[in-house]
């Protein structure tokens, strides 16, 4: 393992640390808005990530199953995240979103989520198996929706400038981790890289989004106006 893999594999807990620090310094510029609990979420990944480690590393200690056989796997943590995860930026940006169209979109898709959530959990053993389609497909409706957010910023009449809006920082980060990693995921997940080299290359690609979209989410918080507004 070169320094820079050994650099990108340790990364992403710093950066939710820093993060999560930054976040609550600026907390009184946003803490009566909807993003109110996003130190929670962040806070929420931080453990997430320090348990998986634990229960991998050290699963006598640690271990969240009651049948050994799924002893050592922390996939049941990364599945309840990615459903409390994309629950929260969905139900976020229906908030923020301006047509009325707009949201109701938004509202059915969190329905089918949960739906498709649900079904996830009885075709797959969500304490061994990845569920890639809940996944997948709140990835997918995260990047449209963010595209939205952002499409709906008017650059000219808007005298306020638009990157001093947190939101504006954490759509590009939602934007720039997903559209990078649902390809990244599925070629996981479907075994479709077979050559070690571009296996490496591929991994180095998705550890890299990881500070690259929490870089959006720390410059988004050190850019934030006085206060943010509450739409």
């Amino acid at each position: 393992m070169t320094l820079i893999d050994s650099l990108l594999e340790n990364i992403a807990e710093p950066f939710y640390a820093i993060t999560l620090v930054i976040a609550l310094w600026r907390y009184p510029n946003y803490y009566n808005t909807y993003l109110k609990y996003f130190p929670i979420l962040i806070a929420y990944t931080l453990l997430n990530e320090v348990l998986g480690f634990l229960i991998s590393s050290y699963p006598d200690l640690f271990n969240i199953s009651i049948n050994k056989f799924y002893t050592k796997n922390n996939i049941l943590l990364y599945n309840i995240y990615d459903i409390i995860y994309f629950l929260y930026f969905l139900y976020i940006y229906k908030l923020y979103l301006k047509k009325k169209i707009l949201k109701i979109v938004t509202t059915t898709v969190i329905i089918l989520f949960c739906c498709i959530s649900l079904l996830n959990i009885f075709y797959q053993d969500i304490q061994l198996e990845s569920h890639v389609l809940t996944h997948s497909f709140g990835c997918f409706f995260l990047i449209l929706i963010t595209l939205v957010y952002l499409n709906q910023i008017d650059w000219h009449q808007n005298k306020k400038d638009p990157t001093k809006n947190f939101l504006f920082w954490l759509s590009w980060g939602l934007l720039l981790f997903h559209a990078g990693f649902l390809p990244i995921r599925l070629s996981y997940y479907f075994r479709i890289i077979q050559n070690q080299e571009s296996y490496i290359w591929i991994r180095r690609l998705h550890l890299f989004l990881i500070p690259l979209m929490y870089c959006c989410f720390i410059i988004g918080f050190i850019k934030m106006r006085r206060k943010l507004i509450k739409e």
